[in-house]
């Protein structure tokens, strides 16, 4: 998976008035299928429901595409906790207010960052609850 600044995207999305969106869904959602193996993330048909359906189908990707980060880190045993709900909620204000599903997607991509990190073999999810790395053998 590639690292992108969190916030790239969403200034990215406001500037191009959405359309850096449907690129950010399919790579973003083609990198996480790479990364997990899964045959039912497809990257294509996510992008054109979310075209057909205005959309709305890119929140259930959204949504999706966080509980299979989440799971990336519970097969591996690592710390994390699950956002995918959260994301979720800020999707569903976005549709009153317009904004918060741009802070939603500034937290997936901040998640899809941890997970390259994660696939990358770097230690650093590798914490107990309170945030402090496991004491090391020599």
């Amino acid at each position: 998976m590639t690292h992108r600044e969190p916030w790239l995207p969403a200034v990215l999305t406001m500037v191009t008035c959405g359309v850096y969106y449907f690129y950010w869904q399919y790579v973003t959602t083609e990198e996480l299928r790479d990364a997990t193996g899964r045959d039912d993330i497809n990257p294509l048909t996510d992008l054109l429901l979310t075209i057909l359906c205005c959309g709305m189908w890119g929140i259930y990707v959204q949504y999706r595409n966080a509980q299979a980060v989440h799971g990336m880190f519970e097969a591996r045993g690592a710390v994390h906790d699950d956002k995918s709900s959260f994301i979720l909620i800020l999707h569903a204000l976005s549709l009153v207010n317009g904004m918060t599903g741009l802070f939603a997607m500034m937290m997936l991509q901040e998640e899809f960052n941890k997970a390259a990190q994660l696939s990358a073999g770097q230690g650093a999810f590798r914490q107990n609850a309170f945030g402090q790395n496991p004491p090391r053998a020599f």
